[in-house]
């Protein structure tokens, strides 16, 4: 049985080059988020949920122009 899908929508496979240090950082917060969650929190998600939250604060630069 596969994994269930974490993303609801259509996805894009993107290949990111970051520093080990950043990278190490992700990690530690995320086993310590999984350890106060009852679901498995990846740096991949911490990741897609800071881009999700830089998107907004662009869209809002974007709304706040016009």
């Amino acid at each position: 049985m596969g994994r269930p899908a974490k993303i609801d929508e259509p996805t894009k496979t993107y290949s990111l080059l970051m520093s080990v240090k950043q990278y190490d950082r992700l990690a530690e917060h995320s086993e310590r988020l999984q350890k106060l969650s009852r679901e498995q929190v990846a740096v991949s998600d911490l990741m897609r949920e800071g881009i999700d939250i830089y998107l907004d604060a662009l869209d809002e630069d974007v709304t706040d122009e016009k």
